[in-house]
């Protein structure tokens, strides 16, 4: 599942784990080598993560190892660097107001494409593609995760193969994060292979897309690998990887395992608890990273018993949060109470805090009607307070984390019943039944990640609780809406940073989820592989030049 500003839509499967602030690189098991190590297969990367697949298809899927491997395969305007700054790829040029490619009114955005680009089947790729694809996500059959962004969109100009101009209904400032690059999800699509399909939600496509990226899909092995290999007649020129074997492996611990067995070259997003065991593994660099992501626990604010922010603000003061980052987190990351990361020029550091107070719990949910019965549990009008919390299986953190609350919370009178299930059933979309999608949960644990200018509406805003976006919590405060889509209208950043502070301010007063964390994340591989430069939004941006061996 990860949700962008459009938001990054995907959650983390391994959620709410975070990893050292800052970045740096680590070398552990003594000196580089001059030579390849005897388990090193040259040309080639295998990688793993905690996430099974939905599809392949970045359009249709929350998942942020899809979003992960469409970096591999699939085609975008810009991509983002280790920097987090927009690196041109399919686009040759970034549009600003000076050179012309925004027009004064803002309300046209021309996008100059690359000459010479070809689909993985040899099809030359041009602006009809793009405009195809607009086309598609604008669709109300298509089931993309949000049309936020797009539904800003008139038309799309394609006065020649190299050109499309997206004309808007008004300015959009945060059009890089949604317009075709990876944080904000959908790629370009083939329309040669997609005009005549009746239904892209069940095209045979979504299994093995045909992409414009440096790698092309060879195979998915259901439930257990994708192997992709190099497309020789990519623009940037022929990748140096030969091979690259994605594995699906749901038990952190069976990753750590292989990638102690070698198994493995590369894992990403390591889990913090993990942290100790991974610094004695011989012959590996762990690189660590600032990312925008943030841990976070949601409230389904549309129960009745949580529709109380008495009882929300009470949850979160019973809550000890801070234990969790110690125990869970190892105290890596960074401690925070708002979505937008410390790394922002929109970041807030003086929004409501809800350090641990049990007596002020207490005293909140004895406010909001619900008194602790003989049973040591609390009623209200009949009802016992007992919320279902969702999380995902093989997340041996959060199981931690839950323990966590469950003793706080029984104190407090407050039943907490723990449901685990598979990743791509979690956070699945809202049609195919995804639980935090469909709200079947009272409380909801993993992390999103907000994209390079931050655009919470969303995540949070009233227009776009599911199905109509990932609002998954049901939140809704028109004050933060409108000043959430005042900062989507100028490109005035200043005027933009005044909304987006005050937004925070709301977000944080209704407490309809409790941040963990900004979360740091860490790379974990064989130091035979050279390439690795991880961003706080994106991992593989220049997995072309990645190379195994010596």
């Amino acid at each position: 599942m990860n949700l962008r500003a459009a938001t990054r839509v995907l959650a983390y499967a391994l959620a709410l784990c975070s990893a050292v602030a800052g970045s740096g690189c680590t070398h552990i098991g003594g000196a580089a080598h001059g030579g390849a190590h005897a388990w090193t297969i040259p040309g080639t990367l295998r990688w793993a993560d905690g996430e099974d697949l939905d599809n392949l298809n970045p359009l249709l899927s929350t998942q942020t190892i899809v979003n992960d491997l469409s970096a591999f395969t699939m085609g975008y305007f810009f991509l983002f660097d280790d920097r987090n700054e927009p690196v041109p790829s399919l686009c040759v040029t970034f549009p600003t107001t000076a050179n012309g490619l925004i027009s004064k009114d803002g309300r046209s955005l021309t996008f100059k494409l690359r000459h010479g680009v070809v689909w993985h089947d040899g099809a030359p790729f041009t602006s009809a593609d793009v405009a195809f694809t607009v086309k598609t996500i604008l669709d109300a059959r298509t089931n993309v995760l949000t049309r936020r962004g797009w539904d800003e969109i008139v038309r799309v100009d394609t006065p020649d193969p190299h050109t499309a101009i997206f004309r808007l209904k008004r300015p959009y400032a945060p059009f890089v994060n949604v317009f075709f690059t990876p944080v904000g999800n959908p790629a370009i699509l083939p329309k040669h292979l997609l005009e005549h399909v009746p239904d892209i939600n069940k095209a045979v496509y979504n299994a093995l897309p045909v992409g414009l990226g440096p790698f092309k899909y060879v195979r998915w092995d259901r439930g257990s690998q994708v192997v992709m290999e190099p497309f020789d007649r990519w623009w940037g020129g022929v990748p140096k990887l030969k091979r690259v074997v994605f594995k699906v492996i749901p038990d952190a611990n069976t990753v750590l395992s292989q990638l102690r067995s070698h198994e493995l070259d590369l894992y990403v997003r390591a889990p913090n608890y993990q942290q100790p065991l991974l610094r004695e593994v011989p012959n590996v660099r762990m690189a660590e990273h600032d990312t925008t992501s943030y841990g976070h626990i949601d409230f389904n604010v549309t129960t009745p018993t949580l529709r109380d922010v008495r009882v929300r603000r009470a949850l979160i003061y019973g809550a000890d949060l801070d234990k969790m980052w110690r125990t869970v987190d190892h105290g890596i990351g960074r401690r925070e109470w708002t979505p937008i990361s410390h790394l922002s020029w929109a970041y807030n550091p003086n929004v409501a805090r809800y350090p641990f107070d049990p007596a002020k719990a207490a005293k909140l949910l004895d406010e909001a009607g619900w008194k602790m019965g003989t049973d040591r549990l609390r009623h209200k009008n009949g009802e016992t307070m007992r919320l279902r919390f969702a999380g995902n299986v093989g997340n041996i953190g959060l199981d931690t984390r839950v323990l966590i609350l469950q003793s706080v919370y029984t104190k407090l009178g407050v039943e907490l019943e723990y449901f685990r299930y598979p990743t791509n059933t979690l956070f699945a979309g809202y049609a195919a039944g995804g639980i935090v999608a469909k709200r079947h949960y009272d409380m909801a644990s993993y992390a999103w990640s907000l994209a390079p200018e931050p655009e919470p509406l969303n995540l949070y805003g009233c227009d776009s609780i599911s199905p109509k976006g990932q609002n998954y919590l049901g939140y809704c405060n028109r004050a933060f809406d409108r000043l959430a889509k005042d900062a989507l209208r100028t490109y005035d950043r200043e005027r933009r940073k005044r909304d987006l502070m005050q937004a925070q301010t709301i977000l944080a007063n209704d407490a309809p989820t409790m941040v963990i964390s900004q979360r740091s994340d860490r790379l974990v591989y064989n130091d035979d592989l050279r390439g690795p430069a991880a961003g706080p939004s994106m991992i593989f941006w220049n997995v072309a030049s990645w190379t195994m061996g010596p």
